[in-house]
């Protein structure tokens, strides 16, 4: 087990529920806004803060996606991406109130398994999913 996984208070869930699950190299959860919250064992803390980060970028791609090809009378939010590339597969969903899942697997896992896991971790446990919507106080600080 890394060293960083010590101090990550839910990345047992992700190791139960999506680390376990075959093809999956990492996962991770994070605030909607990018801030890392927890990460499977098979990943280190640098590389998790930046996965947080893209992701967060593609939510709101995907935000904009949605805005620009949807009917803007009826709701189209943002339910997954995926990415694939030549070495992995990327799925990114929202995993709660203000907070997301993504993982990275093999190019031959069984993505509509992976895809359900995603799913049930984040109904089964997604109230310790919820991240608290953080806002600007004096000093352009966040809390």
């Amino acid at each position: 087990m890394l060293k960083a996984h010590d101090d990550n208070a839910l990345g047992w869930l992700l190791d139960e529920h999506l680390g376990s699950c075959p093809g999956v190299r990492f996962a991770v959860h994070m605030t909607s806004d990018g801030l890392l919250s927890s990460y499977t064992k098979t990943i280190d803390k640098d590389t998790g803060d930046k996965l947080a980060a893209v992701t967060a970028a593609l939510r709101a791609a995907g935000l904009a996606w949605a805005d620009v090809t949807g009917d803007r009378a009826a709701p189209n939010a943002v339910r997954q991406h995926l990415i694939e590339t030549d070495q992995w597969i990327g799925l990114t969903s929202a995993a709660a109130q203000n907070s997301l899942l993504a993982v990275c697997a093999d190019l031959d896992s069984d993505i509509g398994l992976i895809s359900e896991r995603m799913n049930a971790l984040s109904q089964r446990v997604g109230h310790e999913l919820v991240s608290p919507e953080r806002r600007s106080v004096e000093g352009g600080q966040f809390r």
